[in-house]
């Protein structure tokens, strides 16, 4: 790639009323990224990096949006298992596709007890 000032994403609405523009995002950064909240199954690699300097770059970008996206995953967690004291942790787990020991470790992580009917329980 050799405009590299010019990367940018649009992101609209659908009904058009609102759009934003990302810039310095690498263009496979954005298709994958689109492809992901569209749901599209049919991963495929980068299109646009094509030498080593800008593969790096797209990974690097790439797996600062994934941990970034991790992060806000936990914290959206959190939030729904706080909703209720009867929130369903079974649904939270199947939409973070997520098995329950897993989602447990999050919950725990965030100050959630692990066993809500009795929260001052110790696991071993």
């Amino acid at each position: 790639m050799n405009d590299k000032q010019n990367w940018y994403a649009e992101f609209g609405s659908a009904n058009n009323d609102r759009e934003d523009t990302v810039f310095d995002i690498h263009p496979d950064v954005a298709t994958a990224f689109a492809d992901a909240i569209r749901n599209r199954v049919n991963v495929q690699g980068p299109h646009h990096a094509q030498d080593f300097n800008d593969l790096t770059a797209t990974i690097a970008q790439a797996s600062r949006l994934i941990q970034h996206l991790e992060a806000f995953r936990e914290l959206a967690i959190t939030a729904a298992d706080r909703t209720s004291h009867h929130a369903d942790r079974k649904a939270i787990a199947i939409a973070a596709a997520m098995p329950p020991s897993r989602l447990y470790r999050v919950l725990e992580k965030h100050g959630q007890p692990r066993d809500r009917k009795n929260p001052n329980r110790k696991e071993n």
